[in-house]
């Protein structure tokens, strides 16, 4: 189904570009800033905020992350998504991006990445493949 022309444009490449302009502009930056910038100088315009994103667009959460996810502890109770405020049209691999990384850099423990994974996909989840390699469609998100 197509999102209505109301809907506007998820935020997240363009928080991330105004970040990394933050970063670019600091008068005496850390060493690490430079290898960051070069890998956003890598990434490809959508994801910079420079471009349309390929691909359909879906409606995006646009900040998900796990702790966006809130349960009554009551038994049966759904689990409810909140924070909406960044709430938008975008690829959805992009509401999947900050778990990835979490997962790709060891943060999150590959047990609770891959419970993860197999829920949003039995549940019909668009931003990748129900079977096979997620990361075609996580890796420029994620990074």
């Amino acid at each position: 189904t197509p999102l209505p022309e109301a809907v506007p444009p998820m935020r997240g490449p363009e928080k991330a570009a105004r970040a990394v302009a933050l970063l670019r502009d600091l008068a005496d930056p850390h060493p690490a800033v430079a290898p960051v910038l070069d890998a956003w100088a890598d990434l490809p315009a959508w994801a910079r905020g420079e471009a349309p994103a390929p691909g359909p667009v879906r409606l995006c959460h646009g900040d998900f992350h796990l702790g966006q996810l809130i349960r009554d502890p009551a038994p049966g109770s759904p689990w409810l998504l909140i924070d909406v405020d960044d709430l938008g049209a975008g690829p959805p691999a992009w509401d999947l991006a900050r778990p990835a990384a979490w997962y790709a850099v060891g943060m999150l423990h590959p047990d609770a990445w891959h419970r993860f994974l197999t829920a949003y996909r039995a549940a019909g989840g668009p931003a990748v493949p129900p079977d096979g390699d997620p990361w075609p469609a996580l890796d420029v998100p994620a990074r």
